[in-house]
């Protein structure tokens, strides 16, 4: 994962259900966004990393395992 990819937000917890809260749920989002900044150390492992997301509905923070790379910025 890099500056530039555009990822899709994944959560296991809230796909389907209509009784959802969270930050995409709630705005209406498509759940794609590209990354705009890497929040931690480049050496740091954990979680594959923490990033900053410009999605549809504005900016948030993801982990690295929160999202899937579906184009890579080359």
């Amino acid at each position: 994962m890099k500056v530039g990819d555009l990822i899709e937000a994944q959560d296991p917890h809230c796909v389907g259900d209509p009784h959802c809260f969270c930050f995409f749920c709630a705005h209406g989002s498509n759940r794609i966004g590209v990354i705009i900044e890497r929040l931690n150390e480049k050496g740091v492992k954990h979680s594959a990393g923490y990033w900053s997301v410009l999605f549809d509905v504005g900016e948030w923070r993801l982990y690295g395992a929160e999202m899937q790379v579906i184009s890579e910025n080359r």
